[in-house]
């Protein structure tokens, strides 16, 4: 068999607890239960850094922030620092990115690319297909927004649609225009479900206050402040969202006849706390904070049931790797 296609389907901000196969009593995540039953659940996966652009950072190197110096949001991925990018380009990959970025802009260094396409430099080897935004909040709202291509041009969401339909429009089209002769490797970045930064809200899909409004309460966030009482039915409308893009991803691959050597791993680069713990949403050692959904499909993962052992974002560098064939480097700190 040839080296399989890779597609890292990569959720914001995402509690483990949301997905029905972690427990979650509603129908949210039907798409992503039926993978992780076919699959591999990670039933104890957890974030090595609790806010996005650090989190990142790790999982583009396979090196704790602290190594790179990218300990916080605003501090952009040094641009020697050798990515998974690089390494499946190496080794007879094509490489694409869609979606948020967020590791292209440091003010302290006069750089700033949040609201403008981001220079080739800065996208972390990935060059041969780009449809992004390095700060997507900030280019876009749950209805109305653009990314940038490749060579810098602005593509808007078609009007009226929902961001997570739109982008998975664009891995739809990504993938269809594939000649596939050599394998992809594709990591697609949502924003869903993180909150909308100039509002503050989380923004689901149009009637998702009334179709979520009946939900159990998390036990970390009973009894506590915070704001998730009016966000809670928005932040499942969200990942409801991002469960359907995730269907029509797989029902895609299999169209093209490519499920078959086609790794899909699921993950998020953190949870939310919803102000329960300090002033904002994550920056938190608490579970809702660091503890995520992790569930893989494809070779090497086919029925591979429930793995309990303790998992984290720094292993999955090595474990894509060794999904292509390729010897992860020793500066990789995670174990595949």
């Amino acid at each position: 068999m040839s080296k399989p296609n890779i597609i890292f389907f990569f959720s914001d901000q995402q509690r483990w607890d949301t997905c029905g196969c972690y427990g979650q009593e509603l129908p949210v995540t039907p798409n992503l239960d039926r993978m992780a039953k076919e699959g591999t659940l990670f039933e104890h996966a957890f974030t090595c850094q609790p806010v996005c652009g650090p989190a990142r950072a790790c999982l583009q190197t396979g090196k704790f922030a602290s190594e790179m110096g990218t300990i916080t949001n605003g501090i952009m991925l040094p641009t020697d620092e050798k990515t998974i990018a690089h390494h499946f380009s190496e080794n007879g990959y094509e490489v694409g990115y869609i979606g948020k970025w967020h590791l292209a802009s440091q003010q302290d260094l006069g750089i700033n690319n949040r609201t403008i396409a981001v220079p080739k430099e800065y996208r972390g080897g990935y060059y041969d297909y780009w449809l992004a935004s390095d700060i997507l909040e900030f280019t876009s709202h749950s209805y109305d927004g653009h990314m940038f291509d490749g060579n810098g041009n602005r593509r808007d969401f078609p009007e009226g649609r929902y961001r997570v339909d739109a982008q998975t429009d664009w891995i739809e089209e990504y993938l269809q225009t594939r000649d596939l002769e050599k394998p992809f490797f594709l990591f697609t970045s949502f924003i869903e479900p993180h909150h909308q930064n100039d509002t503050d809200r989380y923004e689901g899909p149009h009637g998702s206050k009334e179709k979520w409004a009946d939900y159990p309460v998390p036990g970390d966030l009973a009894g506590k402040a915070g704001d998730w009482q009016e966000n809670y039915p928005d932040y499942l409308g969200c990942i409801n969202a991002l469960d359907t893009a995730l269907g029509r991803v797989r029902a895609k691959i299999e169209a093209l006849g490519i499920a078959d050597n086609t790794v899909i791993i699921y993950t998020s680069d953190h949870g939310s706390h919803f102000k329960t713990r300090n002033g904002e949403y994550k920056r938190a050692c608490h579970e809702g904070c660091v503890r995520i959904p992790m569930i893989a499909a494809g070779p090497g993962f086919t029925a591979g049931g429930k793995i309990k052992d303790l998992t984290s974002l720094i292993d999955i560098p090595p474990s894509l790797m060794h999904a292509g064939g390729i010897t992860p480097p020793e500066t990789m700190r995670g174990r595949s």
